[in-house]
């Protein structure tokens, strides 16, 4: 019986046709979204099977410093401060952003005995910013110039001298404060505290749970989480290295609130991936990971 020979090219033509197509959406987010985005993400792949979220997770500032010199960026950016996705639309770099998620700053360890007055001072009542005063402890934070958390610890200090009313108290903090334990963000502070490396450090809520820490709830007024509390927290302020190194940007004190941003148009899964991201069947996972939930707003540009 005669076969008919079939040319390469024809052939790899047809078993191309026969395989299913992939489909990509490239996803750019802060690193305390971590175990949302995975969970999300899988998720998100099983109900659309050929479809594949590729994740790149880093500092929040870093990432938007990274954005001019990508050959091509991501299709959604998410990041803890939603100031950052504002800039972008205002420079037309976003096709829409939307606030979505808060936090709260809490002080952080991973043997809640370091956060017991009675063992450290022998008295009841003992404030945690005396316990990090007396120096017998290591306490870290993530680095201001390019993650969030790093200079909302910085507000948390200064909101801490208005209200304890003690003066010098933030400088004091800053001044005790080992550069050693700077990190470039603030999931890197969580593994020194598992390590035993570190004795404490100010993160996210999230973060803390996530990792499994012990952790001080820090007084609302302090704690960056309320809207009420908007107008004190805006008495605090910070400046922080810019888009270049020899440029600075001040940064207010404001509740914490996540925004995630479209990046390009016509990508018809991104845009699928942001309405499940949004959705009511993941913001009840939310709170489960130690997010603040919130109403989803539209971003304006800044």
């Amino acid at each position: 019986m005669f076969v008919p020979r079939i040319s390469t090219p024809i052939l790899t033509a047809v078993l191309a046709s026969c395989q299913p197509s992939t489909e990509t959406v490239t996803f750019f987010h802060t690193g305390s979204l971590s175990p949302l985005v995975e969970t999300v993400s899988k998720r998100f792949e099983s109900m659309h099977p050929g479809v594949v979220v590729v994740r790149e997770s880093g500092a929040g500032l870093d990432l938007i410093r990274k954005l001019p010199g990508r050959t091509r960026g991501p299709d959604l950016l998410a990041v803890s401060d939603r100031r950052l996705l504002e800039r972008l639309l205002d420079s037309g770099s976003v096709t829409r952003a939307f606030e979505f998620l808060g936090n709260d700053m809490v002080l952080a360890t991973r043997d809640p005995e370091f956060l017991s007055p009675t063992r450290l001072s022998g008295r009841s009542h003992r404030r945690w910013y005396e316990i990090l005063l007396e120096r017998d402890y290591s306490y870290g934070i993530a680095d201001p110039d390019r993650d969030p958390p790093g200079y909302c610890a910085h507000m948390v200090w200064k909101l801490a001298e208005m209200h304890y009313e003690r003066p010098g108290l933030y400088r004091r903090l800053l001044n005790g404060l080992d550069s050693r334990w700077i990190c470039p963000e603030s999931g890197e502070l969580a593994a020194l505290l598992r390590a035993d490396a570190l004795d404490l450090a100010f993160l996210y809520r999230s973060t803390a749970l996530q990792n499994g820490l012990a952790f001080l709830d820090l007084p609302s007024q302090i704690a960056l989480g309320e809207t009420p509390f908007g107008a004190s927290y805006s008495q605090a302020t910070l400046r922080v290295t810019g888009k270049a190194p020899d440029s600075m940007t001040e940064f207010r004190g404001v509740p914490i609130r996540y925004g995630v941003a479209l990046m390009r148009e016509n990508s018809p899964w991104a845009e699928r991936y942001l309405d499940y991201l949004l959705s009511p069947e993941v913001q009840a996972l939310y709170r489960e990971l130690g997010y603040r939930n919130i109403p989803v707003t539209r971003i304006a540009p800044w």
